[in-house]
Order: structure tokens, then C-alpha cells, then sequence
């Protein structure tokens, strides 16, 4: 990948890059940040990205960095309520964030491939043939796994009402 080929990509993809992370992570200069470092981390391995598999690499890059990203928070969640204890207005938000756990919880029990299907397709809202594209699987392949992955989210999180 040529600098023309690695600017063309910043252009056209860092919109719908900041758009998945900030869905993901609820907070916009935390998705500013993970797009601005996968995008650095391109920059860096472009010698070894080919140009037609960037949005790929970098969709998987950005979900990584976010998966990553959370656990640091719910880490560091997790000790401030500890030292402070959970007050009665913070309780719902903590509730939330529960919730919000028990899903990236199943959402990591899942295979990366029908996790990554699962985010694309239904908070990103790609269709079946770009995700296809993006992944190297077939359309039917990509149903295939998205209906398995939901059918595995949904037995995941009944244990959670």
C-alpha cells in the first residue's frame, strides 16, 4: 500500500470507522482515539496490508482495540465502585453497564468470524454481499454464521434475566 492508496483509505473509511466504534464504545474521543490508532497501526504495517483488504484489517483492528478498550474500563469500573461503593443514582447505571457487560461477555464467547458478522451486521448495518466481501466468505456463508451466532447470543443471554 502507496501513500496515495493509504490516504484514499483514511477518506473514505474513517466515517464509517468512527461510526462502529462509537456504537461500540459510547463515547466519542474514545472512538476518535481507537480509529485515530488503528488507522496510525495501518500506517505503520502498510508494507504487509494489501489495498483491497484494508477495510477488512482495519474493521477487524477497530473491534479488537475496542474489545480491549472495554475490559480496561471494566476493570477500572469495577475498583472505583469497590473503593466508593455503589450509591442509589448510580445503581441504574451500573445496571447498564451489566447489561452491557453480559452482551461483550457473550459477544467474546462467540467465534471472532461470527462475532465480527454479528457487529457489521447488525450495528454497522452492512448487507450480506460487503460483509461478504470484507471477510472472504461467501453470502451463504455469512447467513450461516450470523444465524448461528444469534442463536448462541440468544442461549447466552437468557442466563442473564
Amino acid at each position: 500500500m502507496n501513500v496515495k492508496e493509504y490516504n484514499h483509505c483514511v477518506r473514505h473509511l474513517a466515517d464509517d470507522l468512527y461510526r462502529f466504534a462509537l456504537r461500540y464504545a459510547n463515547f466519542s474521543a474514545a472512538a476518535e482515539d481507537a480509529v485515530q490508532e488503528v488507522f496510525a497501526d495501518l500506517w505503520e504495517r502498510r508494507d504487509k496490508v494489501e489495498t483491497e483488504g484494508a477495510k477488512g484489517w482495519l474493521i477487524r483492528s477497530l473491534y479488537r482495540r475496542l474489545v480491549d478498550m472495554h475490559r480496561h474500563d471494566e476493570v477500572r469500573r469495577k475498583v472505583e465502585f469497590e473503593k466508593r461503593g455503589v450509591e442509589s443514582g448510580e445503581y441504574r447505571q451500573h445496571e447498564r453497564f451489566e447489561l452491557k457487560d453480559a452482551l461483550a461477555k457473550a459477544l467474546a464467547q462467540l467465534p471472532e468470524q461470527q462475532r465480527m458478522l454479528v457487529l457489521l451486521r447488525d450495528l454497522e448495518g452492512y448487507d450480506y454481499a460487503e460483509m461478504a466481501s470484507m471477510t472472504g466468505l461467501s453470502e451463504q456463508q455469512v447467513g450461516v454464521y450470523l444465524f448461528r451466532a444469534r442463536k448462541t447470543l440468544k442461549k447466552l443471554l437468557e442466563d442473564y434475566r
